[in-house]
């Protein structure tokens, strides 16, 4: 099970914990490349994005991946 994202999470720990996560990001228009060791929260405000609005779109995505691993435990 994927955890929480917070605000205090690097977006390369974020990354790091399933492509989907790698690829909405790169969606948000983070860089990946350069700022990848920023706080979720860092990141946000060099970008002018809003941190609450991050936080729902990632963690719905953890939400999506977790239920999906929930439902092939189940039908093992």
């Amino acid at each position: 099970m994927l955890p929480e994202i917070t605000k205090d999470m690097t977006l390369n720990d974020i990354m790091n914990l399933h492509t989907r996560l790698y690829e909405e990001i790169g969606k948000l228009g983070f860089d990946i490349c350069c700022a990848k060791m920023d706080t979720l929260e860092d990141a946000c405000k060099k970008k002018g994005l809003d941190l609450q609005n991050a936080l729902r779109t990632l963690n719905a995505v953890v939400e999506e991946m977790n239920e999906i691993e929930r439902i092939i435990r189940e039908a093992q």
